[in-house]
């Protein structure tokens, strides 16, 4: 993908997205969503547009994690979701699950079923969802393999690659099918501009290993049971000798 036509699309005035202008925050968001796809992606453009769509409906444009309703910490957080099922503290360390991160994770069971792709304990530390990389890691993984959809289905079941797209129940890939028109949108500004851009660049195949070099061989040395030390020596000389063949 060319990074520069990708940003410059963004910016056209009728993008569908962001306007005539980017902040340097959501650039550096937009940057490490398109990194961490390049680790745990499939590699699709499809996929890439919704996580982006996912994550511009969800953090208001922002791009990169936030928490629930933008709370600037998380006391302002917990008053916020207090009257929400999931607004109460849950677990053996009494936090509060709300919405984090690019995706807006939520409930006590979410955050541990991701702690294996954050590489971290969610549970225990939650607000690790605020970490860019890991908070991509998680969204990715889980549009991918449909773990907050109770059919169990990725977001390719809804958005084949070869095959039209069904943007209302893709959104339950993410959050039932809660404003699936407004998000489809964003997908289509985001598709457009990443297929602009040249697309996700296919995964390259490792570069082909060098060549190794030919084992040294050593012939035999006759040895006449006269002078077999001086065959010996000869013998072990020829080790540090031979030249490769």
């Amino acid at each position: 993908m060319d990074r520069a036509k990708f940003f410059a699309a963004l910016r056209r005035r009728a993008s569908g997205v962001f306007g005539t202008s980017l902040t340097q925050g959501q650039v550096d968001g937009i940057n490490g969503i398109l990194d961490v796809f390049a680790t745990h992606g499939d590699g699709r453009d499809k996929t890439l547009a919704y996580a982006l769509a996912t994550t511009y409906h969800e953090t208001g444009a922002r791009m990169v994690p936030v928490r629930e309703g933008f709370a600037k910490d998380d006391a302002s957080a917990r008053r916020i979701v207090a009257k929400r099922e999931y607004g109460k503290p849950a677990g053996r360390y009494g936090h509060v699950y709300y919405g984090r991160g690019q995706v807006q994770l939520t409930w006590l069971k979410n955050y541990d079923t991701s702690s294996a792709d954050a590489s971290y304990d969610l549970v225990a530390y939650p607000d690790k969802m605020l970490d860019p990389v890991i908070s991509a890691r998680v969204m990715i993984k889980g549009l991918l393999d449909g773990r907050w959809n109770a059919a169990g289905k990725g977001i390719a079941t809804y958005l084949p690659t070869n095959g039209p797209d069904d943007l209302k129940n893709a959104r339950r890939a993410v959050n039932v099918i809660d404003k699936w028109e407004l998000i489809g949108g964003y997908y289509t500004a985001f598709l457009s501009a990443i297929k602009e851009a040249g697309g996700v660049p296919a995964a390259t195949k490792p570069a082909t290993a060098p060549a190794q070099p030919k084992p040294i061989t050593i012939e035999p040395q006759p040895v006449s049971d006269g002078n077999w030390l001086s065959a010996l020596l000869k013998a072990i000389a020829a080790i540090f000798t031979k030249k490769e063949t």
